[in-house]
């Protein structure tokens, strides 16, 4: 028994299957030609959108992402507990200025 299958766009297929990149497509019967048709499905790619730099403090910086506001730290564990607390608790108050003051700018 002999299958037919028919690939809508199919130079475009196998060049892209040849370039090595995966392919979406829709299979289905089409009831005009009789036979299993193949339509490539390649949707644009999601952009992501970078977090962009509000601030940047003693050991970290802050970010603004589109839902959240990210405070990094690093801090070297050589300077001891009571100073990493105190670097700690600067870093935050300067990060929450930051914050403030961008939006203040913000809205203005």
């Amino acid at each position: 028994m002999r299958k037919l299958v028919w690939i809508i766009n199919a130079v475009e297929v196998v060049k892209t299957l040849k370039a090595g990149k995966k392919l979406q497509c829709v299979i289905a019967w089409d009831e005009k030609l009789g036979m299993i048709s193949i339509k490539a499905n390649n949707p644009p790619g999601v952009k992501v959108r970078k977090d962009s730099l509000l601030s940047r403090t003693d050991y970290g910086r802050v970010t603004e992402s589109p839902l959240f506001y990210n405070i990094y730290e690093h801090i070297p564990k050589v300077l001891g507990l009571a100073r990493i607390t105190n670097a700690i608790d600067r870093d935050v108050k300067d990060a929450k200025e930051a914050i403030v003051t961008n939006e203040i700018i913000d809205r203005v």
